[in-house]
């Protein structure tokens, strides 16, 4: 074979190996796109059915259904336990094992918590409301003793919902646990605004309220069966010592540590909608409600960065490389950064065509646009700090700014809500925010030095 022949096959034994690299690498990736535009699918869907809602039910509607739905979240959360994140652990280990039986344990057992938790949460809270209403029924309306019904009734679906998102994607099914949590909700509220829509009628809350219940009630049992497919899959086993280990586990500390962050985290996302009602009327929370799911629509894309850099900053604290840390953390600020700014910079141009599409009552919606993105911007500018606490062992600091935040957060509101109303609210949730991802990066920074440190 001549010189000339013998590169020539080289040179397509190269292109050929080339041309399988970047395919692999494009297979690789697809994970994650799929999972952007699932998630991008979601937040279009979401925007439509605000949309509606806002249109039918108007702002003082959308206002208590914002209500109902953060408190059922936060009350889920509580009933959960910090279950789903010990479901995520154990049932990827067990599922990894083939350990079937031993996964069909422990969701028999985290239910069981869950309801005993909702048993006593309603033998708790009835008696006190029936107190208070006969004390005060004047001030603890019809409205008022529904919406706590509501909310007591929803909150273990939630729990339960959350449980078996968490065990599904431990199974490897994160596309299909994430399509059942974040479409099934707002594709309820939508199929049942097109239905007054085409019957001419306001869009009740309480309907809205039922199909919100709905959409959890299918979501749960949607991805119970499919990890029933999953589990079929591998055969069954019984081993004591495994039983063993998970009665040892739901005794840990680090349970209880699962379960604060988890409470507290939820706690922050909707803490403008818990305390708002102590201070302004429903159609303001309402206009604020919009201004944050627009906001939400971009630091939603931002947190799919960290499916992206959350491996890298493990697998850098795992060396002990602070320089790679440092390195991965300034490339998450400048993207998160080149993706806000120009984003929130059109969102507020457009603000009042956008609430021209809701009506007359949401004429402060490009104020309280401005107002929040100050806040996001710093946490834009931070990039995924909190994400590399909780990838490098530093867990326990994200918690501190967390609960920093939510501190200042909340002695805020009792100072500015009185008097400057739902502006002054705006004002103080946008300030914990951005307190939060300065002492998320503060921390992030002094972790850093740490692990150059001690490397």
């Amino acid at each position: 074979m001549s010189a000339k022949t013998t590169s020539a096959v080289l040179q397509r034994e190269n292109y050929r190996r080339d041309s399988h690299f970047r395919t692999d690498r494009f297979r690789h990736l697809m994970p994650s796109v799929k999972l952007a535009l699932v998630r991008g699918g979601t937040i279009v869907l979401q925007f439509v059915s605000q949309i509606l809602v806002g249109i039918l039910a108007g702002a003082s509607g959308l206002g208590l259904l914002q209500i109902i739905t953060s408190w059922t979240c936060m009350l889920g959360e509580f009933l959960a336990q910090g279950l789903p994140a010990a479901a995520m652990r154990r049932v990827a280990v067990d599922y990894n094992h083939a350990d079937s039986n031993a996964v069909e344990n422990l969701l028999k057992n985290f239910r069981k918590r869950i309801v005993k938790a909702w048993l006593l949460s309603v033998a708790i809270i009835i008696p006190f409301i029936a107190i208070f209403h006969l004390m005060s029924p004047m001030t603890f309306s019809t409205q008022n003793l529904w919406s706590v019904t509501a909310i007591l009734a929803v909150a273990p679906i939630f729990a339960l919902m959350k449980l078996y998102a968490e065990s599904l994607k431990s199974t490897g099914k994160t596309l299909l646990a994430v399509c059942f949590e974040s479409a099934t909700a707002p594709a309820a509220l939508l199929f049942v605004c097109l239905v007054c829509w085409a019957l001419k009628l306001p869009a009740a809350v309480i309907s809205l309220t039922i199909a919100f219940a709905l959409s959890l009630t299918i979501s749960a049992i949607g991805m119970r069966f499919a990890l029933s497919k999953r589990l079929c899959a591998i055969p069954k086993s019984d081993n004591a010592e495994r039983r063993t280990s998970l009665s040892k586990s739901l005794r840990h500390p680090d349970l209880v540590y699962l379960w604060s962050s988890s409470v507290l985290s939820i706690a922050f996302l909707h803490m403008p909608f818990l305390v708002m009602p102590l201070y302004i009327e429903t159609a303001e929370i309402g206009v604020f409600s919009i201004a944050h799911k627009l906001i939400n629509v971009i630091t939603t894309i931002l947190l799919l960065l960290a499916a992206i850099y959350g491996p890298q900053f493990a697998i850098a604290a795992e060396k002990r490389d602070a320089i790679a840390l440092s390195k991965v953390l300034a490339r998450t600020q400048k993207i998160s950064c080149a993706i806000f700014i120009p984003s929130t910079f059109f969102l507020i141009l457009w603000a009042n065509p956008l609430a021209a599409l809701f009506g007359e009552e949401f004429g402060d919606l490009q104020l309280f646009l401005v107002i929040l993105c100050g806040g996001q911007l710093v946490n834009a500018a931070t990039g995924l700090s909190g994400v590399l606490l909780n990838m490098s062992g530093s867990a326990s600091s994200e918690l501190v700014a967390l609960t920093l935040s939510i501190a200042i957060a909340l002695t805020g509101t009792i100072w500015a809500g009185p008097i400057y109303g739902a502006t002054g609210l705006a004002a103080v949730f946008s300030f914990s925010i951005a307190v939060k991802n300065i002492a998320s990066y503060a921390l992030a920074k002094n972790a850093m030095y740490k692990i150059g440190e001690f490397k």
